[in-house]
C-alpha cells in the first residue's frame, strides 16, 4: 500500500507542475526537482524538424529518440496513422519549435538505428517527455541503463491516465489472448508458469505470450516473479516478437515473446 501511494503522489507532483495546481498546488510543485529535474549535464540545442511524436531532427544534424516515451506510430507507405498519432506530433512540434532546448544524453546514447537518444527540455527546464505524457499523447518505456526520469515518465502518464486524456479516454489495455501481432503493446493476463532455461527466467501468460527476463537484467527487480506469481493478473508493457515470423516456432512454444527489462513493464492488477 505504501508503494502505491508513492506512485500517487509522484503523478500528482508532475500534473501540478506541468498543468496548473492553482494556489493549493505549491506544496506539491515543491516537490518537483525529485521526481522530474532536468540533469545538470545538459546541453543547448534546438529543432529543425519533427518526425513524429517522439522522433526530432536537431538543428545540429542529429536525429533524436526522446527516452521514456514510445508515442502512437504514424502511418506510412499507405498505412493508416494510429490513434492519436498525429496530435502526439502536433504536440511535439508546438513544444520545440522556435524556444531554446536543453538535451541530457542517456547512459545509452544511441540507438541501433544511428539515432540520438536522450532527454529533452524546454526553455524553463520542463520535462517534454513528461509534458506529452501528461497530455496522454504516449506510453512511458524504461530501456535500462537509460532510466534516470523512470519515476517521472511514470507520474505523468498515471496522471493523464487517472483523467482520462488523450488516448486513455479510450481502453489501450488488451487481453493477452487476443494478441495477434508484433510491435509494442500493452497487455494484461493471468501468469501461467514461471521457469528458469539456461540464462533466462522465463514467464509463460494464459495464452500466445511468454515474457523473457535475462539474467544480466534480474539486479533491476527487487522482487523477481517466482512460483508464487503464478496465477496472478499483470499488465505488461513493451515490444512484442512473433518468433514465428523470426525464425520458426518450435512445438509447444508460444508464439509471441516480450522481454522485459525493468520493474515498470510489469505490474500486478489489483481487483476492483
Amino acid at each position: 500500500m505504501k508503494h502505491k501511494k508513492a506512485s500517487l503522489w509522484g503523478a500528482f507532483f508532475v500534473a501540478c507542475a506541468l498543468l496548473g495546481c492553482g494556489p493549493a498546488g505549491g506544496e506539491p510543485e515543491a516537490a518537483l526537482p525529485a521526481v522530474c529535474s532536468m540533469p545538470a549535464d545538459a546541453q543547448p540545442v534546438r529543432s529543425r524538424s519533427v518526425t513524429d511524436g517522439d522522433t526530432l531532427r536537431l538543428s545540429d544534424g542529429r536525429r533524436l529518440r526522446l527516452v521514456g516515451i514510445n508515442t502512437p506510430e504514424i502511418g506510412r507507405d499507405g498505412t493508416p496513422s494510429e490513434p492519436y498519432a498525429q496530435a502526439a506530433r502536433r504536440a511535439l512540434q508546438g513544444l520545440v519549435e522556435r524556444q531554446p532546448l536543453q538535451l541530457a544524453l542517456g547512459a545509452d546514447n544511441r540507438d541501433h538505428y544511428g539515432r540520438t537518444l536522450g532527454y529533452l527540455f524546454d526553455a524553463q527546464g520542463r520535462s517534454i517527455e513528461a509534458q506529452l505524457l501528461s497530455q496522454g499523447l504516449g506510453y512511458a518505456v524504461v530501456i535500462p541503463p537509460n532510466d534516470a526520469l523512470a519515476d517521472c515518465h511514470q507520474a505523468a502518464e498515471q496522471a493523464a491516465r487517472a483523467a482520462r486524456r488523450g488516448l486513455w479516454q479510450d481502453p489501450q489495455v488488451a487481453e493477452v489472448g487476443q494478441l495477434d501481432a508484433s510491435g509494442f503493446h500493452l497487455l494484461r493476463g493471468r501468469i501461467a508458469a514461471v521457469s528458469r532455461a539456461g540464462s533466462s527466467l522465463w514467464i509463460d501468460m494464459e495464452g500466445p505470450l511468454t515474457l523473457r527476463l535475462g539474467q544480466h537484467d534480474l539486479r533491476q527487480f527487487e522482487a523477481v516473479p517466482d512460483s508464487s506469481w503464478v496465477g496472478r493478473t499483470v499488465e505488461v508493457r513493451g515490444w512484442v516478437v512473433d518468433r514465428a515470423a523470426q525464425s520458426g516456432l518450435r512445438p509447444g512454444y508460444r508464439r509471441y515473446m516480450l522481454s522485459l527489462r525493468h520493474p515498470q513493464q510489469i505490474q500486478p492488477v489489483t481487483a476492483r
